[in-house]
């Protein structure tokens, strides 16, 4: 087990406060320990509400990046194009837009 779950099973065990901002991994594994009676009722089910609001969280920004590698990959072939065979605007607006001239 990393050291990171370490230190949060030894705070379960103690019954201390848990940090925020727990990766959704951790929070599986903290809800896992509630089973194992190291959490009471009403503990596992504040890590249950974080670990569904992390979740929701995740689920979010993964949708939101799979629409904008779809949007890339509409227009790169015409970016390409625009590389090869576009006016020196064209080429210029390729070179600032995929992040190789920043002026």
């Amino acid at each position: 087990m990393p050291d990171r779950l370490l230190e949060l099973e030894k705070k379960a065990m103690h019954n201390e406060d848990m940090p925020h901002g727990l990766t959704q991994s951790e929070l599986v594994q903290l809800y896992k320990l509630y089973y194992d009676h190291t959490y009471s009722r009403e503990q596992a089910k504040d890590i249950k509400q974080e670990l569904i609001a992390t979740y929701q969280n995740n689920a979010f920004w993964e949708k939101l990046f799979a629409y904008h590698a779809s949007i890339r990959n509409r227009y790169s072939p015409v970016m390409t194009e625009a590389e090869k065979h576009g006016c020196p605007i064209c080429k210029k607006l390729v070179r600032i837009f995929d992040g190789r001239e920043t002026e």
